[in-house]
């Protein structure tokens, strides 16, 4: 057995190391969201942290390594998993073991505290164990010091290779297309009429409707499940189970529905990595913003498409009878679609989505730099949500305190969000160009061709590509935000009759 091969065997006991912890984080937000204490659950993710930490960081690990580097014949997945689990190493040798397990032990802490204070809308609650996260998050960011300045440190562990200034590089030249882009549609004469989704939908119904759904897109319930919890996610407890959650609204059901295509997405990618990478480091999306580009795919390009309604539609009506029999399905496509600036992110149309993120996204960065503080971050919010958006959260639940996020200590993860639109918007124009009959697809109610370009392309190679080049493999060019705006414009000026 070489070096690369020991590598190999090694971390499949730190992957499934890390499989309980994600177990126990499942467990804790599915069956656990009323429990007075999470302290028992801390010291066990805690001391599952402390363990991997100890393996990853082990003298072994180090000399394999050096051993590995000196193999001259090692194929594409093993240079790859031998990238990875160097990367993984030289970061966790700069951190200490303390380090690691508080930043664990305050997240479940956090997590509780962050449910509270949503739960009353008020973001006190929350303040002093935020506090502590974002300490605890800088001084992660100065020992491991990967950029120059440490929000970039913070975002490179979701997006390896991207920057602070790379995203923003991207996100200022789209933000006031987008601005713009929300006031012409909101000069049209005839725009859609959302009130047909405010009405009651009794949302037992609605999680039985996304579970039908979700079957028909090839999610297999023989690998997964779907369970509710207060934040919609996805989790993958092995190589072979990979789990989603979605959430309820009686007077929206968008909330629902969209919510578990768009986890869905997240979960299709997770099951269609080739078992040649299972229990490996590469069995896993190769970056978030990559991961949302299926997700946001799945939720908008497809599910939000005119096609997609004409085939759910009539089962829709079943569902909701007393609501949708006499209602066009025309005008319920244009209601799914409206554009409106709204105060919860995880609700919000794919027009304004990407302002929720760049708020996230200049405020962490300003977090992170120590020009504004924990406490300032209620106003702060507000008054940035009123210049992208046009309008000021009510309160804390659907303002700051909207996102699970912060409590997990997640500081860097929202810009992944945006890019994962524009990464979408550029491999689903590609897929088109190969299978222009997709809309009819829809039509009719299969999704087996799409699926199976993205199991191709994206999902079997888990982490073997970086972001940056796999969509240069895909699309033979770099990220391009030019085809997201593109899309836009050909789907909404149409519904909005302009």
């Amino acid at each position: 057995m070489n070096a690369i091969e020991e590598l190999k065997e090694y971390f499949a006991e730190i992957m499934r190391l890390h499989y309980i912890q994600v177990t126990l984080g499942w467990d804790q937000e599915v069956n656990m969201q009323n429990y007075k204490s999470l302290e028992g659950r801390s010291k066990q993710v805690s001391l599952i942290e402390k363990l991997i930490h100890k393996r990853v960081t082990s003298e072994k690990v180090g000399k394999l390594i050096k051993e590995a580097e000196e193999l001259a014949d090692l194929n594409e997945i093993e240079s790859a998993m031998l990238r990875e689990i160097t990367r993984e190493y030289n970061l966790a040798t700069k951190l200490p073991e303390k380090l690691v397990t508080e930043i664990a032990e305050t997240s479940i802490l956090a997590a509780k505290d962050w449910r509270e204070a949503r739960a009353k809308s008020d973001f006190s609650i929350f303040q002093n164990i935020l506090e502590k996260s974002v300490e605890l998050q800088k001084e992660k960011a100065r020992r491991l010091k990967t950029h120059p300045d440490m929000y970039s440190t913070l975002i490179d562990l979701y997006e390896p290779g991207a920057t602070y200034n790379w995203i923003a590089n991207v996100f200022n030249p789209i933000k006031p297309k987008l601005i713009d882009f929300v006031k012409k549609l909101n000069y049209s004469s005839n725009k859609p009429d959302d009130s047909i989704l405010r009405k009651y939908y009794d949302p037992d119904k609605q999680f039985e409707l996304s579970f039908e759904i979700i079957k028909k897109l090839n999610y297999d319930l023989g690998y997964g499940r779907q369970d509710r919890s207060t934040h919609p996610f996805t989790s993958s407890l092995a190589s072979m189970d990979t789990r989603i959650t979605t959430r309820t609204s009686e007077n929206y059901p968008n909330e629902c529905i969209f919510g578990t295509i768009h986890e869905c997405g997240h979960a299709l990618y997770e099951m269609g990595i080739k078992k040649e990478l299972h229990d490996t480091i590469l069995c896993n999306g190769t970056s978030m913003g990559i991961h949302e580009s299926q997700s946001r795919m799945w939720e908008n390009f497809v599910g939000r498409s005119k096609e997609f309604w004409m085939y759910w539609y009539p089962t829709f009506q079943k569902y909701f009878p007393e609501n949708l029999k006499n209602y066009p399905m025309q005008e319920f496509y244009r209601a799914v679609n409206t554009v409106q600036p709204s105060f919860i992110r995880v609700n919000a149309d794919e027009v304004t989505y990407g302002l929720h993120i760049i708020l996230r996204f200049e405020l962490e960065k300003e977090l992170i730099d120590g020009k504004i503080q924990v406490k300032e971050l209620p106003q702060l919010w507000n008054s940035k949500f009123e210049d992208l958006l046009g309008i000021i959260p009510p309160n804390d639940t659907q303002g700051v305190l909207q996102d699970i996020h912060w409590s997990m200590g997640s500081i860097g993860y929202f810009p992944t969000y945006f890019l994962g639109n524009l990464y979408g918007a550029q491999i689903y124009q590609n897929v088109l160009k190969k299978i222009p009959q997709l809309p009819e697809d829809y039509r009719k109610g299969e999704f087996s061709n799409l699926l199976n370009y993205l199991r191709e392309n994206v999902h079997q190679h888990g982490s073997v590509y970086r972001a940056s080049d796999l969509i240069k493999r895909i699309t033979g060019e770099e990220l391009n935000p030019n085809y997201f705006m593109d899309y836009l414009e050909k789907k909404y000026y149409p519904i909005y009759n302009l």
